[in-house]
């Protein structure tokens, strides 16, 4: 049983990293590459009438099938406010058609299928975008001012961005970072020698943000995927972090028991996760750190069960 599953609780679909990405936010947007247009009428995202929500899914991903029911209330909510959503699948239309009809007013908003991934080259590719559900938000000067998860704060960004609020400057720095961040897990992973430079540089560019850090340091240790994970550097980010706090900090705790115990020290793990859920005080993320007790239990009771052993055949 890997930690990485059960902590995460996120499955990134098609997971690719892009070491060098060909757009980046503010960018004008790419024209939609569409083969069939299956529900909803065919739409222009550079046509400065609307706010557009391009999304990128598949009828087999099932984080997809989860976050379509928020699409269609958001674009119920924000109709009104010239807001467009349109949901794009690679797959043909007579594996989305079905699907679709079967979805109904679940699904009530625009769904196309991508030519050739044409669309999937424009966007998720050239913003180093490899999970779906994806998110990214035109805006009505035909610019992408946000990708994402979904259902990771999508609201809110159509929101600032309809009231004229939103700061392109400040999402456009954070997805540099989180651009970084990808391309050193690849090398990472790959064994590149160029891993540890790339490393030093994210963490010096977190900074002392204690969400960066902590979101850092857990990055490495969670990637059970990785075998070249440097705990020391998820370690040394963990220590800017509760040098910045300056006491036990709940989101500290819980992380660098996950550090531990990847890295071997699965007693001391356990021990902090352990704090990790006294010292919280939030009840929405205290059962995250029980969840982080609970699995390490179950690992170290794994461990410690003897190897049954088959009694030898009597000779006959």
């Amino acid at each position: 049983m890997k930690l990485q599953s059960l902590l995460l609780g996120v499955a990134l679909v098609g997971l690719t990293a892009f070491s060098a990405l060909a757009a980046k936010l503010g960018d004008p947007a790419a024209p939609l590459k569409i083969k069939d247009w299956v529900k909803g009428k065919a739409v222009d995202v550079k046509d400065g009438k609307s706010v557009y929500v391009v999304e990128f899914w598949a009828t087999w991903c099932g984080p997809c099938k989860v976050s379509i029911p928020h699409l269609t209330e958001m674009q119920t909510k924000f109709k009104d406010k010239g807001v467009v959503f349109i949901g794009i699948s690679d797959e043909p239309l007579a594996t989305v058609k079905p699907f679709v009809e079967k979805m109904a007013a679940k699904m009530d908003y625009t769904v196309a299928c991508d030519d050739e991934r044409k669309s999937n080259e424009g966007y998720m590719q050239a913003y180093g975008r490899g999970g779906i559900p994806s998110a990214f938000v035109v805006s009505k000067e035909g610019k992408v001012v946000w990708a994402g998860h979904p259902m990771d704060g999508l609201e809110s960004i159509l929101e600032q961005v309809i009231e004229g609020k939103y700061d392109l400057t400040a999402a456009a720095k954070k997805d540099e970072a989180r651009a970084a961040l990808d391309e050193y897990t690849q090398l990472s992973s790959a064994g590149d020698e160029k891993a540890p430079a790339l490393g030093r540089k994210v963490l010096a560019g977190s900074g002392d943000d204690v969400e960066k850090l902590v979101s850092f340091a857990f990055g490495i240790a969670a990637n059970a995927r990785n075998k070249n994970r440097d705990f020391a550097l998820a370690e040394e980010a963990l220590d800017r972090a509760e040098k910045t706090t300056g006491g036990k900090d709940s989101r500290i705790l819980g992380t660098r028991a996950v550090v531990r115990f990847e890295s071997g020290k699965e007693e001391e793990g356990l021990k902090l996760a352990k704090e990790a859920v006294e010292s919280c005080n939030n009840s929405k993320d205290k059962p995250r750190y029980e969840n982080y007790v609970r699995v390490m239990e179950s690992r170290l009771k794994a461990k410690a069960k003897p190897a049954e052993t088959k009694e030898p055949k009597a000779k006959e």
